[in-house]
């Protein structure tokens, strides 16, 4: 795969319902997902640490299942 961008195949695969295929777009974008996750954490000293957010990026994975789920591919535009 390429590390620019998934490969079409992959992300018409996923689009079918192919697991496999849905769990790699996952771990494709899983370190974009981390990064946007990133909240400061304060411990009981007032010092600040950043971690993931992991409800939030539990949120995040979902919304992509879903938008991948309805995702659909004009052909008509892919012909011109």
């Amino acid at each position: 795969m390429n590390d620019k961008h998934p490969s079409y195949y992959l992300i018409s695969s996923a689009v079918d319902g192919n697991e496999n295929s849905i769990e790699k777009l996952l771990c494709f974008y899983d370190p974009y997902i981390s990064k946007c996750c990133l909240r400061p954490l304060y411990d009981e000293y007032g010092n600040a640490y950043i971690v993931v957010d992991m409800e939030l990026k539990g949120r995040i994975r979902e919304a992509l299942m879903k938008m991948i789920s309805k995702f659909e591919i004009d052909f008509e535009a892919i012909k011109e």
